[in-house]
């Protein structure tokens, strides 16, 4: 994908690993002192043991494969991050968020320039664009049947695998589970599944990544799931920065200076902003701010990165285009975290003063039950918030999701110190008996 074929003796491939290994974790510790995205770092790793600075690394397609084994266990990890039931509860304003994201930067782009390429695309709906224009650019002809034909073959094969696997994925799993004893079975068959699904997805002529992403949504609905994800997360820490510094090794820095690139990335980032900023938009109507949801879909990340390589490679960019997409990559990577926080900072003063008085408490107690989802009956004084936490995530176990005005409350508290007593030990008690993996979720996502 990102490495030129090359050979090489095995003491050279071991020690150009040995580099790439080194220089990821290197990078991953600085990123983590310095408050900046790991993946901004690795790919500057990645340039600097590379052929433009210090030349340490070869290319070579043992790289390729570690890069691609990488890339497939990323995917493999968003699809499993994903719970489809919990994703349906807030469908239409995520839609709506999702395809403004997508269509705003590609309206804004075509204005400025005649093809944008595949780094202005997000996630799911990316998937399906990055498909198309790789088909159009391999193929070499363009035709209304030909895009329709594409978009349904890639839609079908979501929709089909999607389905399929997440009805035989869990009882698979399930039997895996019970019957194997070797203690690594588990692990080797979910990438097995996922390497499986990654093949389907080729042979329908998709991206592998396609595939994988497909099999992490089925794995999604296993019961095995939090198990395969703890002993998936070593391999993904070896794997996954493989990839990355692989975009910095194969990038000419030099191209960097060059005057249209620059003029690109410069174009490219302000569509970037502009475009997802409009993405918000599709928020109106939801509660929570309009401001975070913008600020959140800024940064193109490890996806796009994805969709570009897979653009280089496929002859779908160009070397200059390519290198501007990376700018844009890095700089909204980078910039989106100091939004986000300082954006989060502004709200939480503002709800931590809501919070503090808090309203009377209703008869029913401060949480109720509508249509599956728990929310605030009323808003509680901030040092009800752990007794409040627990109670709601002993409910999801038999509810659907938390509600918009919950979650906006506890996000609201930030740092308030909360004191445990007595009462907040009852209902942690209740969460251990009652409460399920959403019950869990919930108290990790909320910060509780």
């Amino acid at each position: 994908m990102f490495f030129a074929s090359g050979g090489g003796s095995v003491a050279t491939i071991l020690l150009d690993i040995l580099i790439v290994l080194v220089a990821a974790k290197v990078a991953a510790e600085f990123a983590e002192r310095v408050g900046i995205p790991a993946v901004a770092a690795e790919i500057i790793a990645g340039i600097l043991v590379g052929p433009s600075v210090l030349g340490l690394v070869a290319e070579n397609d043992v790289l390729l494969v570690l890069g691609e084994i990488g890339v497939i266990l990323l995917l493999l990890e968003v699809g499993m991050e994903m719970d489809l039931r919990e994703l349906r509860a807030v469908g239409r304003a995520s839609s709506i968020v999702a395809i403004i994201g997508v269509i705003g930067p590609m309206a804004l782009g075509f204005v400025a320039m005649q093809v944008l390429g595949a780094a202005v695309v997000d996630d799911v709906l990316g998937l399906l664009i990055l498909t198309v224009v790789v088909r159009i650019v391999t193929g070499g002809s363009v035709s209304v049947f030909s895009v329709a034909s594409i978009i349904a073959v890639a839609l079908g094969f979501l929709i089909i695998t999607t389905v399929l696997g997440s009805r035989f994925a869990p009882s698979l799993f399930r039997g895996v589970y019970r019957y194997a004893r070797s203690p690594g079975t588990l692990v080797a068959l979910a990438l097995a599944f996922s390497l499986l699904f990654a093949e389907l997805a080729s042979a329908a002529k998709l991206a592998p990544i396609v595939g994988a992403f497909v099999a992490g949504l089925a794995l999604s609905r296993s019961e095995q799931r939090e198990r395969i994800q703890r002993e998936l997360a070593p391999v993904g820490h070896l794997f996954v920065p493989v990839f990355f510094l692989g975009i910095g090794i194969n990038v000419d820095v030099s191209s960097f200076a060059k005057p249209e690139v620059l003029g690109i990335a410069g174009v490219l980032f302000v569509i970037a902003i502009i475009g997802k900023l409009l993405s918000a938009l599709g928020a109106i109507g939801a509660r929570g701010d309009k401001w975070l949801v913008g600020f959140g879909m800024i940064p193109r990340g490890e996806v796009g990165l994805i969709f570009a390589t897979i653009g280089l490679s496929s002859g779908a960019l160009g070397e200059d285009l390519y290198a501007a997409l990376l700018l844009v990559v890095i700089v909204t990577t980078v910039l989106a975290p100091p939004l986000l926080k300082a954006r989060l900072r502004t709200i939480q003063r503002r709800r931590g003063a809501e919070a503090a008085a808090g309203e009377a408490m209703p008869a029913g107690g401060w949480l109720r039950v509508d249509d599956g989802t728990v929310e605030l009956a009323a808003r509680p004084p901030a040092e009800a918030a752990l007794t409040v936490a627990f109670d709601a995530a002993a409910a999801l176990e038999a509810a659907r999701a938390p509600g918009e005005a919950l979650l906006d409350w506890l996000g609201g508290l930030g740092d308030t110190s909360l004191a445990w007593d007595a009462a907040a030990t009852r209902r942690l008690v209740a969460v251990l008996e009652f409460g399920g993996d959403r019950s869990w979720r919930f108290l990790e996502r909320t910060g509780v």
